[in-house]
This record gives structure tokens, C-alpha cells and sequence, in this order.
């Protein structure tokens, strides 16, 4: 230990180039600034929410022969809902001109009444079809769709919903737009508000903000540029938001914060930025680096719409650190003692808490025993509903009241057709022999019968399901194919028996919206019956593509799980030139991931407070890219308030402080910046609660209660418990690794 030891190496290198030559940092700065605000205007051209899957994988190979051998059997369909106050000759032409339009359209390949395939009762003034678009290209169906729109436009008497396939891709454009938006028309004012009862001056309190707002804009503008090589989620824009907001004021607060301790200790404001970048800077770095870590969680599911989030998360992280790091203290250089400028209070800025936090911490340290085992049982019993996730998509029902495609999914469900977007395809080779002949369809009818019968079954769609057409006329249609394909029921015959004759689709339409593990049972007790009629199947459907993403999404994730700990310890052991404190990170951050599942296993499955999240109840399930999200997310973000807290104590013990002097100075000096970053971070997060996709909001939920559990509970109480209880053990690290961290200037 060297007391009274500058901080040498890299950092400090690097910390002179913004004190000494602002004006060039921030020249550079600006001209990116300048070159990123049209790219970033634009990244909702890169942004799609078609996420694939492997060709190889049973559901998406159901998908494609659908395609290619079904009329109007592409997956590209779309649920259309058509409304109108009465049932009037005059709405019935309106109604019928309409369809007409639509069915016109070049991309349409077929538009019909669900209520012909699936036997319901009425919904009087609702029309309820399957719109259908023909070949793979999206781009046309897309535009289709948007024409829908303008049509429907054209005719206010009709209230006109679209929910599923290209009409959701759309919508789920612009509510990540409308997200954004939002998140920094509030979030930024509101962050204002906290920032200047932390700092007690209105300029200090700007330039989080401005920090903020360059993190965002590069990074969408980041996100569009490497979105010409492939496509991001549609979900990246409002995760880009979200996270440059949180970041961004994080790290220029604990910036903003260090270097105005500078200026009290009587450096000169030069002085007092190359100090603060090579001590604040260094924990911004290091922060950083620890998220990007953990971000890369995500690039090792073999998903491409997961990576591509995984993608913009580490752009805009990126983009916060070197925001931050460079042009932050280029500013401050130049501000100098003007950073103090309109004080709000008469107290001198940034000193207000500290004796609070003296006082909590000597309080802390009297009872390490007593915290640690409160602290944990209280994060264990927060966790505890997470073994009951059940994890799906929820699809058009991911969407909140008001949407579009909740419209549709609320039109279906009154019709009592509320399983039929999460329909069960079992796909029936005949083989050789074909469809078509005197015993194929007995056989095919026989299985249907018996899918019928199951419990959670509201119908199946099938050559069969022609109301008003006795069985026995069907069985003689089909004993030919030219005359099937030419008699009264030829379109159910074009959409139930392929091209070739080969192969029959079977749609099982649920009762409703099932769980995964009850559409795992009948898609394997579909099996069972097709086997004991010698019937060879395959089964797709929305229900069997969900239930592989979650399989190949989570094949990955005790990898996941093993390199993001690896790398953890060896970047903050180095730092920290210590082994126990990366291990404690580790598990306190393990801790806080997993209260956050269970809060939103409480909410968003078990309906606990979801009607004040705008939704009706709780959906039975979470969706199934929230865990990994929230673990790469939180995993991350809590590596904030470990490294800036540990950061201090680190500087106090190699000041020769005792680890208890070490300990009460760092919380003394970090408790108000810690709590203070942590507000504006829930301000940021809370925003997205209002959210109109359940997806967001379940991170917005999620992320809030992470931030919220990590700067009280764990880093003001947990953390300092532990290591007071640890002592001399904190800073015990293998000599060979000491050496490694010293000679190449690693340790904080």
C-alpha cells in the first residue's frame, strides 16, 4: 500500500487530454453531435419485430411448407376487425365496399370470415377476418397494410383494428417511437427537478441532462449505421432510450459530483477535471466495462433479434462512457467555478447528506451481522415467486388497452374465438398416397373427431369445417382432387389440402389463450392420437415457434450465466485488487436479479398491481426474452453503485485509512450521489411503466425495482455490512495477480 499514491497509468494519461485541451475534445464532440442527429431520425428504418429462428426447427418448418403449399397459408397474416354501431343496409354496403378495397389490393391473397371456420355466436356489427398475404416478401404486405390503414381512415363510420404479423410490426414501430418520446419529454424534466435538489445549483444540475441527451442521439444514430449490415429489434429504440437516459445522468452526476469536491479541496478547475477523470473517470470506465459484460449476455443466445438488442444496449453504454469520460471534463474545464452557478440553496452545493450518511454508516458497521441477515432474507423472500414464471410470448396481447391489436385480440374474445391467434397447426403427411381417395379422409376426419374432443379444444379448422355440408357429400368430394378443388367448398379445400395433395393442415384453436405448459401437452397429446391413426405429423403454430425460441434462448444462458461471472471477477478483482469483493458482487448482484423476477412474476403473471400498469389482470405469463434482458440489464447497471462506492473505499484504504474509517468516509461521500443517481433512474424507468407494450413495461417494472432494492438495500446497507465483517480480507489478492494489476495500471 502506498498512502497518499496519485492515481498513475492509463487513466491518468487519458485524463489530461480533455483538462488540458478542451476546446479540441469538445470541437470533436460536436462535429459528431452534428453528423449523428439525421442518422439517429432515422432508425426506425433498421428496426423490425419479426424475430426467426432456425430453418431446421419443427414450428419453422411448418411455417414454410404452409407457405409454400396452402392458399393464403403464409404466416404472414393478419387479424382484421371491422365495427360499426348497428347493423344498417347502409353499414352492410359501406361494410362490403370496404372489404371489397381490401380484398383488391395486389399483396391480399385471401380475406375470410373466422366465424365460417370456427363455429361462434355473432358479434353483432363486427366483421372478424383472417387477412392473408400471398409470398414471403413483408415489404409488400406491410405496405398493404398501411393502405388498410388510409382506408379505414377514409371511413370514420368504421372503426377498423389490425392485430398480428405486419400490422403489429407497424404499430410496435410506432409505440417505440411514441416510447422515446415520452421517456424524454418526462423523464428528462422530472430528472432535472432531482438533479438540482442533489447539486443545490441549476448549471450543475444541466449538464447530466446534456450528457444524457448526446448519449442518446449517438447511439441511435450508432444503431441505424450498423443497421445496414442487419436489422434490430424493435424493441432496441425504447431500450437505447431508456438506458442513455439512466446511464447518462449517472455518470455525469458522479462526474459533475467529484469534480466540484475538487474545486472545495482548492485545485484549479484544469487540475480539478484531469483529477476527476482520472479518478470519476476511472469508475465510469470501469462501470461501464462491467455492463457491456454483462450486455454481452445477450450476444450469446443464437437468436438474431436478441443479439441485435444486445447490439444497441452496448452502443449506447459505449457511447455513455466516452460522453462522459471526454466531453464532460473538456466542459467542466472550461465552466470552472461557474459550475456553481444559481444556487438554490444557501448551503455550499453537494455537502447537504453527508453528515446523514456518517451517521447511517457508523450505525451500519455497529451491526454488520444484523444487516447482512436481514438485508439477504429480505432479497430471498422478494425472490421467491420467480419459481412459479411460466414464460411465452404473449404476442398481440403484449400490447396494453387502447392499442390496435388489443382492439382485435378484445374483438376476438367477446366473439369467443380468444385462442384462435394462439392456434395449434398439426401438419399431416399422408405421404405417397396422397389426401385424395376413398380412405385418406376418414382418417384425417377420425383424428379430427378425436382433437375435438380434448379438453382445452374450441375447434378445429380442417377439410371438414364446411357448415351446412353433410360429412358424407365432403367424403365424395374427395375421393378426386379435380373435383375437390371445383365443387361449392374449393377455398376450404385450397387452405386445408396442399398443392400437391400431399399434406393436410389441421388448425387446433384453444378455448383460449393457454399456458405453455398446457400447449405443450396438447401438442403432444395431438401426436399421440395422429400416431394411433398411423398419421404422421408435424406441429407449428404460435404456441410450438414459442416454445423452440425458448429453448434455443435459454440452451445458452448457463454459459451465459458462467462467462458473465468469469469476466466480472477478473475486471473488478484487478480493479479492486481483491477477490472477495468481486465474489460479493457477484452474489448481491445474483440476489437483486432475482428479487427483480419475482416482483415481476407478482405483477405480470400473477396480476399483483397490473391494473395500475393500464393492464386488465395479470397474462398468466411472462414474456420469455424478459429474463435474459433483465439479468444482462440489471447485472450490469448494478455494477454502477458497487464500483462508485467500493471505488472510494478503495481510495480511502490506499490512503492508509483503517477499513473501517475506509468504509464510513466512502458512504459519508457516496450516500447522497448513489441515492441521487438511483431517483433518476427510477424517474427514467417509471416513465416506460405507461408504456403500450408489455414487453417494456415489464422492463421498466423490473429495472425500477432492481435500482431501487440495489442503492438502499444492497449498496447503502449490504455492502457495507459485509465489508466491514470481511475487514482485511476485502483486499487480499494473489501476488502475481497484484503485479499483473499494477504493472499495467488496472487497479483502481
Amino acid at each position: 500500500m502506498n498512502p497518499g499514491r496519485p492515481p498513475t497509468g492509463f487513466f491518468r494519461r487519458a485524463a489530461r487530454i480533455p483538462a488540458r485541451r478542451p476546446r479540441y475534445v469538445l470541437a470533436l464532440w460536436a462535429l459528431i453531435l452534428g453528423l449523428s442527429l439525421p442518422l439517429a431520425a432515422r432508425v426506425g428504418e433498421v428496426l423490425t419485430a419479426e424475430p426467426s429462428l432456425s430453418a431446421d426447427t419443427e414450428a419453422v418448418s411448418v411455417a414454410t411448407r404452409v407457405a409454400d403449399q396452402f392458399s393464403g397459408g403464409d404466416s404472414v397474416s393478419v387479424v382484421l376487425v371491422v365495427r360499426a354501431a348497428d347493423e344498417s343496409d347502409a353499414y352492410r354496403a359501406r361494410l362490403d365496399a370496404f372489404l371489397a378495397d381490401v380484398r383488391h389490393l395486389p399483396a391480399v391473397s385471401s380475406l375470410r370470415d373466422i366465424r365460417d371456420l370456427v363455429p361462434t355466436r355473432a358479434a353483432e356489427g363486427t366483421f372478424l377476418g383472417q387477412l392473408a398475404f400471398g409470398g414471403p416478401d413483408r415489404t409488400a404486405a406491410r405496405q398493404a397494410v398501411a393502405t388498410i390503414r388510409k382506408a379505414a381512415a377514409a371511413r370514420p363510420e368504421l372503426e377498423v383494428a389490425m392485430a398480428g404479423g405486419p400490422a403489429t410490426t407497424l404499430e410496435l414501430r410506432e409505440v417505440s417511437a411514441r416510447d422515446t418520446r415520452r421517456g424524454e419529454a418526462f423523464g428528462l424534466p422530472i430528472s432535472l427537478l432531482v438533479l438540482i435538489v442533489a447539486f443545490g445549483a441549476l448549471v450543475a444540475s444541466v449538464l447530466p441532462l446534456l450528457v444524457a441527451a448526446t448519449t442518446i442521439t449517438v447511439a441511435l444514430a450508432g444503431v441505424f449505421l450498423v443497421g445496414q449490415v442487419f436489422p434490430f429489434a424493435v424493441f432496441t429504440q425504447s431500450i437505447v432510450t431508456m438506458l442513455g437516459l439512466a446511464t447518462g445522468i449517472d455518470y455525469a452526476l458522479l462526474t459533475v459530483n467529484r469534480y466540484r469536491e475538487e474545486l472545495r479541496a482548492g485545485r484549479t478547475p484544469r487540475d480539478a477535471a484531469e483529477e476527476t477523470g482520472a479518478t470519476a473517470g476511472k469508475a465510469v470506465a470501469f462501470s461501464g466495462l462491467t455492463v457491456v459484460v454483462a450486455l454481452s449476455a445477450l450476444l450469446l443466445a443464437p437468436l438474431p433479434y436478441v443479439r441485435s438488442v444486445g447490439v444497441g444496449t452496448m452502443i449506447v453504454m459505449s457511447a455513455s462512457v466516452l460522453v462522459s469520460w471526454t466531453a464532460l471534463p473538456a466542459l467542466l474545464a472550461l465552466m470552472g467555478h461557474r459550475v456553481d452557478w444559481l444556487k438554490v440553496t444557501r448551503r455550499t452545493p453537494g455537502t447537504r447528506t453527508r453528515v446523514f450518511w456518517r451517521r447511517r454508516a457508523e450505525v451500519i458497521m455497529a451491526r454488520p451481522w444484523t444487516f447482512t441477515v436481514l438485508g439477504t432474507a429480505a432479497l430471498v423472500l422478494l425472490a421467491l415467486p420467480a419459481f412459479w414464471m411460466q414464460l411465452a410470448d404473449p404476442g398481440p396481447r403484449g400490447m396494453a388497452r387502447g392499442t390496435e391489436a388489443r382492439t382485435a385480440v378484445t374483438a376476438l374474445e367477446d366473439a369467443e374465438l380468444g385462442g384462435f391467434l394462439s392456434a395449434t397447426t398439426v401438419l399431416v403427411d399422408m405421404g405417397e398416397e396422397g389426401f385424395f381417395g376413398p380412405s385418406a379422409p376418414r382418417r384425417v376426419s377420425r383424428l379430427t373427431r378425436d382433437l375435438e374432443a380434448l379438453e382445452p379444444v374450441r375447434s378445429v379448422i380442417s377439410p371438414f369445417s364446411a357448415p351446412g355440408v353433410p360429412r358424407l357429400f365432403l367424403f365424395q368430394y374427395y375421393i378426386d382432387e379435380d373435383l375437390a378443388r371445383s365443387s361449392d367448398v374449393a377455398e376450404l379445400v385450397d387452405a386445408t389440402v396442399g398443392q400437391d395433395g400431399r399434406y393436410v393442415q389441421l388448425q387446433v384453436v384453444p378455448i383460449g389463450d393457454l399456458p405453455p405448459a398446457e400447449s405443450a401437452g396438447l401438442a403432444a397429446e395431438a401426436r399421440r392420437l395422429a400416431a394411433s391413426h398411423g398419421l404422421e405429423v408435424q406441429i407449428g403454430g404460435s404456441a410450438a415457434f414459442e416454445a423452440a425460441w425458448s429453448r434455443v434462448l435459454y440452451s445458452s444462458f448457463p454459459l451465459t450465466l458462467g462467462l458473465v461471472f468469469a469476466a466480472t471477477l477478473v475486471l473488478l478483482g484487478l480493479a479492486f485488487r481483491s477477490v472477495l469483493i468481486p465474489i460479493k458482487s457477484i452474489v448481491l448482484n445474483a440476489l437483486t436479479v432475482a428479487a427483480s423476477y419475482g416482483v415481476i412474476t407478482l405483477v405480470f403473471q400473477m396480476g399483483v398491481g397490473a391494473p395500475l400498469l393500464g393492464l386488465d389482470g395479470g397474462l398468466g405469463i411472462v414474456d420469455s426474452n424478459v429474463p435474459l434482458f433483465v439479468f444482462a440489464i440489471v447485472f450490469g447497471l448494478s455494477m454502477d453503485y458497487e464500483v462508485f462506492l467500493v471505488a472510494r473505499i478503495f481510495e480511502a484504504h490506499e490512503r492508509g485509512l483503517s477499513d473501517h474509517e475506509a468504509v464510513a468516509s466512502a458512504l459519508e461521500t457516496t450516500g447522497g450521489v448513489i441515492t441521487s443517481a438511483a431517483t433518476v433512474m427510477l424517474v427514467v424507468f417509471s416513465v416506460f411503466f405507461f408504456s403500450e407494450v408489455v414487453l417494456i413495461k415489464t422492463l421498466g417494472v423490473g429495472l425500477a425495482v432492481a435500482i431501487l432494492l440495489d442503492a438502499t438495500l444492497v449498496r447503502l446497507a449490504l455492502v457495507p455490512a459485509v465489508m466491514t465483517l470481511a475487514g482485511r480480507l476485502n483486499w487480499w489478492l494473489p501476488a502475481p495477480l497484484a503485479r499483473l494489476a499494477d504493472r499495467f495500471g488496472l487497479s483502481h
